[in-house]
């Protein structure tokens, strides 16, 4: 099947909502936004979601499970709705691995009352074709799965999504300031819904149907970057007393949990992308101009990379992709989880 965007797949669903799906691409809220999409265009009954509504996640999958669950039918409906969340293709070296989930997909079929989404995180799967034709394990995923792609907005349309999220909390807000929201905040979309529902709330707290723009100063945080840099650097040299100490200050300012974990899995992807062209020899302006990272943040990313060893970092990218996982799709956003990962290193 031809991949396609998620504009379409809004489309889609509005006439159809039938079939079943391959959710990949780099934005992950939009993701999670379609799957609430997807499941009010089936109309599935409230009362009756513990039936036709079913997620499993990549803590609790395996493929006899996944088939169990398809083998169930729906409740006083034609058809349920299955959600697969948090695969890693890259990790399924093991051809078997690969080859079970294939055979799980084929009962899709045989049970044909399902509608199925696999919903693979962020870099969690090998995009060889960026055009409508998908190649390697995706384009085998995509001859029973429909894929669909969520490619991150460009900063003015994530600005008109800030401005029509404020509308949603009855909040108005002039496109400048939401472009300055962006900004500011980042553009992780998670992260940026959180801070927006922060603002309205605090906006209706004056008396104001209105955001201004001191607001943002006065809610969010400006220190976020330098303090997951510090933080990172903390958790990369074993310092697991400062990274806690400097977790616990990030709690005080109450900063988002999900914020913290988006900006420092953000560095450590940086820091990864620096060591391997630093191994490679390229130099700092060659890796600035490669990656469009600023040359001097280049300077001071390279010194950490250059004082850790590789395996150490992959290891700790592929740690912190795994919270990262557990937080955004277990709906479990606490500081906890950010205390397990620092101890776990």
């Amino acid at each position: 099947m031809d991949i396609i965007s998620n504009l379409d797949f809004s489309k889609k669903i509005k006439e159809n909502p039938d079939g079943n799906y391959l959710f990949y691409g780099e934005e992950d809220y939009l993701k999670s936004h379609a799957v609430k999409s997807l499941k009010e265009a089936m109309g599935i009954d409230e009362a009756l979601e513990i039936f036709n509504f079913v997620t499993l996640d990549v803590l609790d999958y395996t493929p006899d499970k996944l088939i169990d669950i398809l083998s169930m039918p729906p409740m006083m409906a034609e058809k349920k709705l299955v959600v697969l969340s948090g695969l890693n293709i890259k990790k399924m070296t093991n051809k078997s691995d690969f080859g079970e989930l294939l055979d799980a997909l084929a009962h899709l079929d045989e049970f044909d009352y399902n509608v199925l989404v696999l919903t693979i995180p962020n870099g969690n799967i090998t995009e060889e074709m960026p055009r409508k034709a998908p190649t390697g394990s995706l384009k085998t995923l995509s001859e029973r799965l429909q894929p669909v792609k969520f490619e991150a907005p460009t900063p003015q349309k994530l600005a008109l999504w800030v401005m029509r999220h404020f509308e949603h909390h009855n909040i108005k807000a002039n496109q400048a300031d939401c472009a300055y929201l962006v900004d500011y905040c980042g553009k992780n979309m998670f992260m940026l819904a959180n801070e927006i529902e922060k603002l309205a709330l605090y906006a209706r707290s004056q008396n104001r149907d209105s955001l201004l723009r001191d607001d943002i100063a006065n809610i969010c945080s400006a220190e976020m970057e330098y303090g997951a840099f510090e933080f990172s650097n903390a958790i990369l040299d074993g310092r697991k007393g400062e990274a806690l100490n400097i977790l616990s200050v990030m709690k005080f300012k109450q900063i988002e949990p999900l914020m913290i974990m988006g900006e420092i899995s953000g560095i450590f992807s940086d820091l990864l992308k620096i060591k391997i062209m630093l191994l490679a020899g390229k130099t700092n302006q060659q890796i600035s101009t490669e990656t469009g990272i600023n040359v001097h943040k280049v300077g001071i990313y390279a010194t950490s990379a250059r004082r850790m060893e590789l395996q150490r970092l992959q290891k700790i990218v592929s740690m912190t992709a795994d919270t990262d996982l557990a937080m955004k799709f277990r709906f479990d956003s606490g500081y906890l989880n950010l205390e397990k990962l620092i101890c776990s290193l």
